[in-house]
């Protein structure tokens, strides 16, 4: 069930509904707010489940495991033993997450490997057929996000850091809490956990927020994002089966195009994410529950380490905690701190999915980070705007105008690069797609390409994304993502009825989102 679609609107009604009549409640009675978290766990496994219903037992192992398995860490007194259920834990989810996302792409280069050495020794290849059932396993839609989750729960356990939750049921709805568990965000059991075992109920500082997000969300989502994929889905083609149907059809793409289409996808897969995320956390907010913001204007950093602090927070957040600190971070000097975001960058990119584009995908990002505190003469905060130092000697406003937007629009600029590694759907088409960004662009586009020109990519661009960049722009300068609401009243009139215009005119519903994928 997708938030843009209006089968969504009539289940968040009727959940509402109900949600709010328990809440009325919910204070005084237990009852109610016992009643308020079974109605909100039923309502997110029908959520889940109308994609379905098989892939609910998925969860339910998920869920099942990692209640017990905190319980008996927390009980046991011996530390082996607490290895040892933190393991099955961790395996048991580890193990579902591979079999269900990561089996088919080792299954296919293993094949395509034992086909190779067969012929090679005069053999006959396995054909299609043959290995179909070896090969082809569904993707449960959000396992990255859950399996995640459900694994920070039992970690932190295991370091003390929480004690295990008592009723399965509390815990039930923490694991499947509908508003993100197919697209995140990814929450820590110490921030969400505590929410949803109090009595919910919404108060209008929340209910304006939250409207706000959903408001800003399906803008991000239904107008800029699904209106740039027509243009990216020229240049990247719409589909995978038409590209594998007509390999040959990227090779009369411009280099010019590559490069326009790399800011758009970037754009567009940022506004697909973010925007759905706000979404999240709006209706969130309207069940008195307040989530992670995932995405904080990353396209204004200066840095690559700045990008990584406000692209997908939560997701670079659980990388950073689990695995970078437990690699031992920067304790252990420069190269083993290199090292370790070598790992944390590698990993990522293989969360996003099976397949060498995105391993190159992750594998860039750690290079531009490496680079990046390689070449800086000192250590720098990322803390939003500040990330100049405040030693320098540089007292010209405009020197440091100028700089900072090329700063922006540099790493921007390569964070879009890597972008085509992420959009292209082999090796192959990122070879050729590098190749075509890195060389001579010959400008000349054949009558035969129905792909615009890159001047007509940037216009279309610029047209569908500045309101947004607009909106972002004095969010990351002014530091507080409801500044609206401190704006004059015809201010917030004219901004609110501009978004909602063009959501109503020029949204695009019912596209899935691009991160239920991963």
């Amino acid at each position: 069930m997708l938030f843009n679609t209006f089968v969504f609107l009539l289940f968040f009604l009727v959940v509402y509904s109900v949600f709010l009549g328990f809440g009325w409640f919910a204070k005084k009675q237990r009852w109610a707010y016992r009643a308020q978290n079974l109605w909100l766990l039923f309502a997110s496994y029908f959520f889940y489940g109308w994609w379905e219903w098989f892939f609910l037992t998925l969860i339910f192992i998920s869920t099942i495991i990692d209640y017990i398995a905190a319980r008996l860490i927390e009980s046991s007194n011996h530390q082996i033993q607490r290895r040892i259920f933190l393991a099955v834990s961790v395996f048991a989810n580890l193990g579902l997450l591979f079999t269900m996302k990561y089996y088919d792409f080792f299954a296919v280069n293993l094949i395509d490997s034992w086909n190779q050495i067969v012929v090679w020794l005069g053999g006959t290849a396995a054909t299609d057929s043959s290995t179909f059932l070896l090969k082809n396993i569904v993707l449960p839609v959000g396992i990255s996000f859950y399996t995640f989750q459900t694994m920070s729960y039992t970690i932190d356990v295991y370091r003390k850091q929480i004690q295990a939750e008592r009723d399965f049921f509390d815990f039930a709805l923490f694991v499947n809490f509908f508003p993100q568990l197919v697209a995140g965000p990814i929450e820590r059991a110490q921030d969400l956990l505590p929410q949803l075992k109090a009595p919910k109920f919404p108060t209008m500082e929340s209910v304006q927020k939250g409207l706000y997000d959903i408001l800003l969300g399906y803008f991000m989502k239904v107008y800029v994002a699904d209106n740039l994929a027509t243009y990216v889905d020229q240049v990247f083609l719409a589909g995978k089966s038409f590209y594998t149907q007509n390999p040959d059809i990227i090779q009369g793409m411009d280099g010019s195009q590559v490069f326009a289409g790399g800011f758009l996808f970037l754009t567009q897969i940022y506004c697909d994410f973010a925007g759905y995320s706000f979404i999240a956390l709006g209706i969130s907010r309207l069940l008195g529950v307040t989530l992670t913001v995932n995405f904080e204007t990353p396209e204004f950093s200066k840095t690559p380490t700045e990008f990584w602090n406000r692209w997908h927070v939560t997701l670079n957040r659980w990388f950073r905690d689990y695995i970078y600190f437990s690699l031992g971070g920067s304790k252990y000097g420069k190269f083993a701190q290199y090292r370790n975001l070598c790992i944390v960058f590698f990993l990522s990119g293989l969360w996003h999915g099976a397949n060498w584009t995105f391993i190159t995908w992750g594998c860039l990002q750690g290079l531009y980070t490496i680079v990046y505190f390689v070449g800086s003469p000192k250590k720098k905060e990322d803390l939003g705007d500040k990330t100049i130092e405040e030693t320098s000697s540089i007292s010209s406003k405009l020197l440091q105008i100028l700089t900072g937007t090329f700063s922006r629009i540099f790493v921007y600029t390569l964070v879009s690069f890597s972008a085509v590694a992420f959009r292209s759907y082999d090796a192959h088409m990122m070879g050729v797609y590098f190749q075509k960004f890195l060389s001579v662009w010959t400008w000349d586009l054949s009558p035969n390409n129905n792909v615009k020109n890159m001047f007509g990519l940037w216009e279309e661009y610029f047209k569908i994304f500045l309101p947004l960049l607009i909106l972002d722009g004095i969010t990351y300068f002014k530091k507080d993502r409801y500044w609206l609401f401190l704006a004059h009243p015809l201010i917030q009139a004219f901004v609110l009825s501009f978004m909602a215009f063009l959501i109503l005119t020029r949204g695009v519903f019912g596209k899935e989102v691009i991160y239920f994928a991963f």
